[in-house]
């Protein structure tokens, strides 16, 4: 049976609103698709501005001179390539209204459907029974058929009739010893081959999922965590079988990328199995402090039936320096001379959730014994804002620092404010500043000529900056 193509030509007259207004231009307006696809309704679009009477429309589509369609007939089934759309206004003269004429081309695809095939399950067992359901967009289904998986035919269905809505059901019954492996399920439509596979197995291997997990971040380097995976069946049942987890610790040195050592772990699991997760047995050999990674785990769970399954989790942190301090991106990187300065802190913990309760320093100087403002702050929220009242009018730099003092060294976040553009100054490092962080919160470039740097400091208290502190210009 031959898909149609018809065409629903739509007329609309614009009349003037004004009877007595001097006479408008008159002009029409053609829509229609650039592609005809076989077997599906399109539409086209004809508008005639300032008509005074109604116009009788034509359209003519044709193939090599020889028309194929007109007005409401059908375009052939397998027509592809170009054709010739043409659409006459009062083609004949005899009737009243605007007349026109006008033509175009426009491209026909032979392939007007398409089609799904489903199944209500991808592997079947022996004398199982296999449904199947095919979806078009036409009500009109060539044969479907399906073939094992040594290409014989099996099953064969011809002239298959949608019921509704362009959906046909089938189905067969496995026999009790069928072909084992992949089969095939062939659909005919309109000359196109669509296909769709499943599998028959003597049985079925039940499915599960490993889940892993880790601790939020490492707390103590020198301290073990717990972690645990859980092997569970889609159906809900705990997994019996061997766990095997393999641990590392991999991140950021200073020169190059860090690789930690590896360790295997194995135990039995049934549903769920604890592991001691110790960072210090992982770590590479004399990290700095600004060290900053992560650790990586391979879990693999082999089943008592012999199924496996393998997951990787690499979302806990590993940082030497437990609390991070930057600034806010809201906070400005310029300042006005005799005008207040306002500032934001974010204090959050390596995995990004904000540290409460933390107590830090913030200190502003114009020159390394020039202090301007030295505040105390506690976070909340894992934030904490700071105003420095006034900046002197003399100044064109600001070196502004904030920092946090733990048991051993300090972590801080420090950057040069200018007033504007111009030259920038910058503190050296001496050989008393063991630690230092290479971690950058900020971008290099703050400003056109602004820089920033993180540093970490060892000395326990106050901190002052060291007389070597020196001007670096450009």
């Amino acid at each position: 049976m031959p898909f149609t193509c018809v065409f629903f030509v739509s007329l609309c007259s614009l009349t003037s609103a004004f009877l007595l207004s001097p006479p408008l231009p008159l002009g029409y307006l053609v829509a229609a698709p650039s592609m005809f696809r076989a077997g599906v309704e399109e539409s086209m679009s004809v508008t005639i501005f300032n008509a005074k009477a109604e116009t009788r429309v034509q359209v003519q589509l044709s193939v090599k001179g020889q028309t194929v369609a007109h007005s409401h007939a059908s375009v052939p089934s397998g027509l592809r390539g170009q054709a010739h759309l043409k659409v006459w206004g009062n083609r004949h003269l005899t009737d009243g209204g605007y007349i026109f004429h006008n033509h175009t081309t426009v491209t026909v695809e032979s392939k007007g459907t398409a089609v799904f095939i489903q199944t209500d399950k991808p592997i079947y067992k022996p004398k199982h029974k296999v449904l199947i359901n095919v979806y078009t967009v036409t009500p009109d289904l060539r044969p479907v058929n399906d073939k094992d998986p040594r290409g014989s035919r099996m099953v064969q269905w011809k002239g298959l009739k949608s019921i509704c809505c362009g959906v046909v059901n089938m189905s067969f019954p496995l026999s009790d010893q069928p072909v084992f492996g992949e089969w095939f399920i062939f659909v005919e439509v309109q000359g196109h081959t669509y296909n769709k596979s499943f599998e028959v197995q003597k049985y079925v291997m039940p499915k599960f999922e490993l889940v892993i997990d880790p601790p939020r971040y490492i707390r103590d380097l020198n301290s073990c965590e717990q972690a645990t995976v859980r092997a569970r069946y889609t159906f809900g049942k705990p997994v019996a079988g061997k766990l095997t987890v393999n641990m590392t610790v991999n991140g950021v040195g200073y020169y190059h990328h860090e690789m930690g050592h590896p360790v295997i772990k194995t135990m039995e699991i049934k549903g769920s199995a604890n592991f001691s997760l110790c960072v210090k047995d992982m770590m590479p050999v004399d990290v700095a402090d600004h060290f900053r990674g992560s650790v990586s785990i391979w879990a693999s769970v082999t089943s008592v039936d012999g199924s496996r399954q393998t997951m990787f989790d690499d979302s806990t942190p590993v940082h030497k320096q437990l609390i991070d301090i930057k600034y806010s991106k809201d906070t400005r990187k310029q300042f006005k001379p005799g005008l207040p300065y306002k500032g934001k802190i974010e204090v959050t913990y390596p995995d990004g959730s904000p540290a409460d309760g933390v107590r830090v320093r913030v200190k502003a100087e114009l020159t390394t014994k020039d202090n301007v403002y030295t505040s105390e702050l506690v976070s909340k929220d894992g934030q904490a804002t700071f105003e420095i009242p006034s900046i002197p009018t003399a100044a064109q730099y600001v070196w502004l620092e904030v920092f946090k003092e733990l048991t051993d060294f300090d972590v801080s976040d420090s950057f040069s404010i200018p007033k504007d553009d111009g030259h920038f100054w910058w503190p050296g490092l001496t050989s008393k500043r063991r630690r230092r962080s290479s971690v950058f919160p900020w971008h290099w470039d703050i400003t056109k000529d602004a820089r920033n740097r993180a540093d970490c400091d060892d000395r326990y208290g106050e901190f002052k900056p060291p007389a070597e502190w020196r001007h670096v210009h450009r």
